[in-house]
């Protein structure tokens, strides 16, 4: 941002500011008189006393707002405080955090409270608010930087065409709309508006999608991983770089205009200076922090210090060159390292202190000088009308050149509607834009006051038609068997198997192996690791085969190869190993195919349910999550988070889902049983009737093949068949039939009927049948259980990922060693829980006041 020193006598009266002494006193001889063109030459004239010492107190009668710091740290507690409560407020109307910061920002604005003379002398006098500006500028400017550090800009390259495609379409069919709009409309233009420059600067700046902007709205609605929202931030991301040349173009052109010929050539040569300076240098230094910092750790406090610092560093280059202040955090962002531990780093030392202090001071600067009442019959045809006219071009142009992209390209509807919106939010990179505008003289705050209303209304009613369009769980939702049951005994089963980290997977593999995979009935593995997103903007999804193939073609000269060697070193670890080291072991029966899915917590059920979808698995098997205290780090939680990935896995899924409970016992069996010991293993499956326990029998019919394992059915009936459902008691009855007839003549299988009247009786089964010391606990979730045999245990159920007997079964009172398994069936058509869907409840309404965050 170019900052313009007024240096004619119209320029220095707009409103003076006498400081140094009150109204009632005569003023010195000589007065310093500092001027703002932010406000009108009509204002009255403020004059305030500067105290150049801290109160001594309310007794001993000082006033704390007579002080400047004083003044400030209240300006800071009303604009986060604001903020905040409009957050809170506009919660349940889905509305993102930018439209939030934009209201709040305008409360102390002249549009609201800061209309009232005696709000703005008492909490924000223009000697106080100079220290908001300052520290709102190097809030956008952080911002920008650390998402900037986060974009993977190489990922334009690996782009699909029709993203490509749709990203051009989108940026030059609403760019010739809304340049024609405005050069049509020139002669109701200012003269320095209706330059060529400032026309094509503003006609750019409505046609392109900006990526930070995009990326903080959907992650605000939890769509970073959706089928759409990376489409969109796939697109955003080509367009950015787009704009990035344009807007040097139109300052070029700008520069020309003001001072001729030479200008534009210095400016060039800056631009390419700074750039080449960035590119080989400060690059370099950033690759050479990463390789000074040991793998699996931050990077040194200093060296983050020093890279913060480099932001200022930045700033003040590109305003000394005369380049767009905003250039350089996002330049020093794009060649930041991304993902750990660099960017990861970043993230983690300064996110929180940006997003929540800096920024509240950038949407309070741009409140300030929001101002409604300046938009009057008067300036509209001279100034306001073809702004307005622009602005409204620029959306349905775009919004229709998106919309006709999509569906041509095969781009569903409802989708492609989705897009078009998404292509049009509007949020911080505008902010900034427009007050580069003001400085520029291209724009008054009348102007600035439209493009601000524009961005908040747009944005404002494009993201809840966005959450009313588009569901991202709907292709979850299928009609298609993919379950254990309906999976032919001799023919391969697909399963996804995820992990966080290595800890589980001896557990899990163990279980797989005496789930007793054959080679006439062998398992098809899509192992998963899940890795939380850190220092990404865009989650990262990665098929370690594709991977190992691109590699094994790009030999063509020995220094990249020892790149790429140096690459994979660090993306394989101990999970991707192990992964490496079964599929050896298990050549024969088992073929395991490795990814690696960088995403937030939230949203990591998408990656495991898209790959089960994809695959057309039968089942989903996940390790039981359970928070407890890091041994490294004592007062921190490990698995933080990780509870939500398997209640959404279990909420959402496409297919079957098997949970297991490790406790270490059969691991310990198999260890004895390969040094030659022969071992039985125990199992028992606690049938309570319904689909989740019928799933869960026909996984134990497939175990009783393997002649290591001795394997107990209890069923567990209602006295008097009371409570039950005629439906599912046929259907119970079927495969329990099923299944005795064909494992009757084993002497490994046994089956045992218990009745009882209520969940009590049926806990005291449970426990009688504990002294049989059983390896592993095999039961279903919760549907279609007869609510009468498990009566009064829900009450005492905390766990929902293993349902009631489950968590009965695994707790510590019921001082069990062996393992737990818990079988949820498929859920086929299951209903979305969208207006879509016809679904609607005040309850879900109000829990958005206790379940997001702003």
């Amino acid at each position: 941002m170019v900052r313009h020193f007024p240096s004619s006598i119209n320029d220095r009266i707009l409103m003076p500011i006498h400081i140094g002494f009150w109204p009632e006193n005569p003023p010195p001889t000589r007065v310093e008189v500092s001027s703002t063109r932010d406000f009108s030459a009509g204002l009255p004239v403020v004059c305030r006393q500067v105290h150049s010492k801290q109160p001594f107190g309310m007794f001993k009668g000082e006033n704390a707002m007579n002080y400047a710091f004083s003044t400030f740290l209240i300006e800071a507690i009303l604009i986060i405080l604001f903020i905040k409560t409009t957050c809170f407020l506009l919660r349940p109307l889905r509305q993102p955090r930018i439209v939030c910061e934009i209201i709040g920002g305008m409360m102390i604005g002249p549009s609201m409270l800061g209309g009232s003379r005696n709000f703005n002398y008492y909490l924000f006098p223009p000697i106080s608010n100079y220290i908001c500006e300052n520290l709102g500028l190097l809030g956008f400017f952080y911002f920008f930087f650390i998402t900037a550090a986060k974009t993977d800009v190489s990922a334009i390259a690996k782009s699909p065409r029709k993203h490509k495609y749709i990203a051009v379409i989108g940026i030059f069919v609403p760019l010739v709309c809304t340049l024609a709009t405005g050069m049509a409309m020139r002669d109701k233009m200012d003269k320095n508006m209706k330059k060529f420059s400032s026309v094509g600067a503003i006609a750019f700046a409505l046609a392109f999608s900006s990526f930070p902007v995009i990326y903080t709205v959907l992650r605000d609605m939890n769509l970073l991983n959706s089928e759409v929202g990376k489409f969109a931030m796939s697109v955003a991301l080509i367009g950015d770089m787009a704009a990035m040349l344009a807007l040097i173009f139109f300052e070029a052109l700008n520069q020309a205009e003001e001072a001729g010929g030479t200008a534009i050539v210095w400016y060039l040569v800056s631009v390419v200076i700074f750039n080449a300076f960035m590119a080989l240098v400060v690059s370099r230094a950033l690759e050479w922090v990463v390789d000074q910092t040991p793998e699996g750790k931050l990077v040194d406090q200093n060296y983050i210090v020093m890279i913060l610092m480099g932001v200022l560093v930045a700033c003040f280059i590109t305003d000394m060159l005369g380049l767009s202040m905003g250039m350089g955090p996002i330049l020093l962002g794009f060649i930041v390292p991304q993902g750990p531990p660099l960017g990861s780093t970043l993230a983690i030392r300064s996110e929180t202190f940006i997003h929540e202090f800096l920024m509240p001071f950038s949407f309070g600067l741009v409140g300030l000088k929001t101002n409604v009442n300046l938009l009057t019959n008067d300036i509209w045809e001279q100034k306001l009308s073809p702004l307005v006219y622009m602005t409204v071009v620029g959306f349905i142009s775009k919004f229709l050149a998106v919309f006709s992209a999509a569906v041509f390209f095969k781009i569903p509807t409802r989708d492609s509607l989705t897009l078009g919106l998404m292509l049009n939010l509007r949020g911080q990179i505008d902010m900034l834009l427009y007050l580069h505008w003001i400085d520029k003289h291209i724009i008054g705050l009348p102007g600035f006051t439209i493009l601000v209303l524009n961005a908040l209304v747009v944005t404002g009613i494009a993201t809840p038609l966005i959450s009313f369009l588009y569901d991202p769980n709907r292709p979850y939702r299928i009609s298609k068997y993919r379950t254990i049951q309906h999976t032919p005994p001799s023919t391969e089963m697909g399963l996804v198997l995820a992990v966080a980290d290595h800890e589980a997977l001896s557990g899990l593999f163990t279980f797989l192996d005496l789930a007793n995979p054959t080679t006439s009935s062998p398992f098809c593995i899509y192992a998963i690791q899940l890795v939380e997103l850190m220092g990404r903007a865009s989650p990262v999804f990665i098929d370690h085969e594709e991977e190992e193939e691109e590699y094994e073609e790009d030999d063509e000269d020995e220094e990249e190869e020892e790149e790429n060697e140096r690459i994979r070193s660090r993306r394989v670890d101990q999970v991707q190993s192990a992964f490496k080291l079964y599929q050896e072991r298990r050549v024969e029966s088992v073929t395991l195919r490795a990814y690696t899915a960088h995403a937030p917590k939230r949203l990591m059920y998408h990656n495991i349910c898209e790959l089960a979808l994809a695959n057309k698995t039968a089942f989903i098997l996940l390790p039981y999550q359970q928070e407890r205290l890091d041994d490294d780090a004592p007062t921190e939680l490990r698995n933080s988070g990780m509870l939500s990935v398997n209640a959404d896995v279990l909420a959402h899924t496409p297919c079957s889902v098997c949970i297991y409970y490790d406790k270490g016992r059969r691991r310990n069996a198999v260890v004895r049983s390969s040094l030659d010991q022969q071992e039985t293993y125990r199992f028992v499956v606690l049938f309570l009737g319904g689909a989740d326990n019928r799933e869960a029998l026909h996984l134990a019919d497939r175990m009783t093949v393997n002649p290591d394992i001795t394997l107990t059915v209890i069923r567990f009936l209602s006295f008097n068949h009371e409570g039950e459902d005629e439906s599912e008691k046929k259907l119970d009855d079927g495969v329990v039939t099923w299944f005795w007839v064909k494992n009757e003549d084993k002497d490994r299988v046994s089956y045992k009927e218990v009745v009882v009247k209520n969940g009590a009786e049926t806990l005291a089964a449970i426990q009688a049948l504990n002294e049989n010391d059983y390896d592993l606990w095999i039961t279903g979730n919760r549907e279609g259980i007869n609510p009468k045999i498990i009566e009064g245990l829900t009450e005492w159920s905390e766990n929902h990922q293993l349902g009631v007997v489950g968590d009965t079964v695994a707790g510590s009172v019921f001082a069990s060693e062996g393992s737990v398994l818990v079988v949820q069936q498929q859920v086929r058509n299951q209903k979305g829980d969208g207006f879509l869907n016809g679904k609607f409840d005040y309850k879900r309404l109000v829990s958005y006041w206790s379940s997001h965050n702003c």
